[in-house]
């Protein structure tokens, strides 16, 4: 491994710049805004595919000599289950990559790490862009994205669908069968121009800095999304976790707290938590009651857990052991999994899935939700919504909306 590091600005419009060329996006791009800190990922140095979570990521290997603080330097994704249908064509099951140049930003400085063979002459090269480059972020923070005359493509049908998956959600939770099964929708979008991914997410980061900006790029499509949730977050023993789930109008929020439905659905995914903890951490510490977490669009329920890591154990387990929650699965977890693969009909592929960077004894894995599916001028976004006893279909295809809006916002779609 070698690496470069500049004191000049570091913005997401200035990645491209440093590691090829300025209309080159890359391969993946990691963010959060409120914290100042953005990574972009060029090439393949090396490549680890699975099926498997727990083996993947126990057999990442990590590089000599990395600096203090780099995110990374492996970045990948899983999808939710199984095995992504041909919309989702150039995106892997299980795919975590180590990139032969990694460019990341933190307080105003840019820093650049290059990977496998031929790592010293594409430093050159990136020294050559940074010392040519101003540094001072242009279009970094557009204030909206750059295709134009989007518009929602009706889906046929689609409501009446949705009043009967959750009717059938209901007849199991009624059974016994289930306590609670997420189901989600999608929403097509399309534009007279060609969608561009970085206005896209420099939408999402302006507007929610509090969120985790992510992107991935497939066979001619990029999969993107600003996600409010954190499956697991490891920095050497310390392990903090979310439970986010139960949602409202941003003005309702405050209801969330006395909403008995909410709170039930909320405990599960706590729970959850807790119990993929024991045996792989320890000293874990939860809060009580919830509190909320509010962005632009929507209020969560959210309790933070924090633990240590075991003698013996790392990210593999824990993200094994989490993956995947109450709050896009279901409980009991398996029969909610069973319901969304017979009745769902939807190819949910990445989405709800794992996305993030590992190495060397630091990781974040996020639930990749808020997200969408670009490719050329279409757009899929996902939303999704937790089906408990007390729910009704009116109710939660509403929920669905609200938390749509924040991709459909940033494409220009709003409806």
């Amino acid at each position: 491994m070698a690496m470069l590091q500049s004191a000049t600005q570091g913005l997401p419009a200035a990645f491209a710049e440093v590691a090829r060329a300025p209309t080159e996006p890359p391969d993946a791009y990691w963010s959060h805004p409120e914290r100042g800190l953005r990574a972009a990922a060029y090439g393949v140095a090396e490549l680890r595919e699975g099926a498997s979570l727990r083996a993947v990521l126990a057999g990442l290997p990590t590089p000599r000599g990395l600096p203090e603080g780099l995110p990374g330097p492996w970045f990948g994704a899983s999808c939710f289950s199984g095995t992504p249908g041909p919309d989702w064509r150039g995106f892997a099951p299980l795919r975590f990559t180590l990139p032969r140049l990694l460019a990341w930003s933190e307080g105003g400085r840019r820093f650049v790490a290059a990977f496998g063979d031929g790592a010293e002459k594409r430093l050159t090269a990136a020294r050559r862009r940074l010392d040519g480059s101003s540094g001072n972020g242009k279009g970094a923070h557009p204030a909206e994205t750059s295709s134009g005359g989007a518009r929602i493509l009706p889906r046929p049908g689609d409501r009446a669908r949705w009043d009967a998956l959750v009717a059938k959600a209901l007849e199991a939770i009624g059974s016994g069968a289930l306590d609670k099964v997420v189901l989600a929708r999608a929403i097509d979008v399309e534009t007279t121009a060609p969608l561009d991914p970085a206005a896209i997410l420099a939408t999402l980061e302006a507007r929610y800095p509090s969120c985790r900006g992510f992107l991935l790029r497939g066979d001619g499509a990029t999969f993107l999304g600003a996600t409010p949730e954190i499956l697991c977050r490891l920095d050497g023993d310390l392990i903090e976790a979310d439970a986010l789930a139960g949602s409202a109008p941003p003005d309702q929020g405050a209801a969330l707290l006395e909403n008995a439905k909410d709170l039930r659905e909320h405990r599960w995914v706590v729970e959850h938590i807790l119990r993929a903890l024991e045996g792989v951490a320890d000293d874990v510490q939860v809060a009580q009651a919830p509190g909320l977490r509010a962005l632009a669009n929507v209020v969560h329920l959210h309790t933070p857990i924090r633990a240590r890591l075991a003698q013996g154990h790392g990210i593999a387990d824990v993200a094994s052991a989490l993956h995947p929650t109450p709050a896009v699965g279901g409980v009991p977890s398996a029969a909610a999994l069973r319901f969304i693969s017979a009745h769902e009909g939807l190819d949910r592929g990445l989405y709800a899935g794992v996305v993030g960077w590992a190495g060397g004894g630091r990781a974040e894995l996020l639930v990749a939700l808020r997200s969408a599916l670009l490719r050329g001028n279409r757009a899929r976004v996902f939303a999704g919504a937790g089906i408990v006893q007390g729910s009704t279909p009116d109710a939660e295809w509403e929920e669905t909306e609200l938390k749509a809006r924040a991709l459909l916002e940033a494409l220009g779609a709003s409806p």
